[in-house]
């Protein structure tokens, strides 16, 4: 379970403006799409358009959101078997990167989505906690985020301009476990 994490229901265009204001913040901020990849996985931090990525799960797609100067632990796992077989899968306990995870629905609802980070992972019966400066910069973009978007009748959803714009006009139906959410 995440150590930090944030739901929200965010439309595409959501989710454009969220990761552009998360980057104006402070720059450094490297975008990159897909669990798996093939290539050096340093060039997350350089440039991860150069890898070859593809998503873990059908249905759902995630957004990793790496610092330049926080990010220094970016851990990896080759994949022996499976459809995966010969790819690299990102660490999310490990490595220092927020994630955003999207969820696919039909045409007129939204599911939020989850924005979180590990601050600390379990090696063996010891917890370890991931380098200050990383920690700090999740959990402040977490804590902006979470100002930056109005609340739904959910205590913990919160709701981005665009969807709060469409839902409110009808056109977004926004469900949470099988459940229509009111705004």
């Amino acid at each position: 379970m995440a150590a930090r994490q944030l739901w929200a229901f965010l439309t595409e265009k959501d989710v454009e403006e969220l990761i552009a204001k998360i980057a104006a913040r402070e720059p450094g901020l490297v975008v990159s799409q897909g669990r798996y990849l093939r290539g050096d996985p340093r060039m997350l931090l350089e440039n991860p358009s150069g890898l070859e990525r593809r998503q873990s799960l059908p249905g759902e797609r995630r957004i990793y959101l790496l610092h330049r100067k926080h990010s220094t632990e970016i851990v990896t796992h080759v994949q022996p078997a499976g459809p995966f077989a010969g790819w690299a899968q990102i660490d999310e306990d490990r490595s220092d990167c927020l994630v955003l995870r999207l969820k696919e629905t039909p045409e007129g609802e939204l599911e939020p989505a989850r924005l979180y980070a590990q601050v600390t992972f379990w090696r063996a019966a010891d917890k370890v906690r991931k380098r200050p400066m990383f920690s700090i910069w999740a959990s402040q973009t977490l804590k902006w985020v979470e100002a930056h978007l109005a609340r739904t009748g959910v205590k913990f959803i919160h709701i981005g301009p665009d969807a709060l714009a469409r839902s409110n006009a009808g056109e977004l139906r926004l469900t949470y476990l099988y459940r229509s959410i009111v705004r």
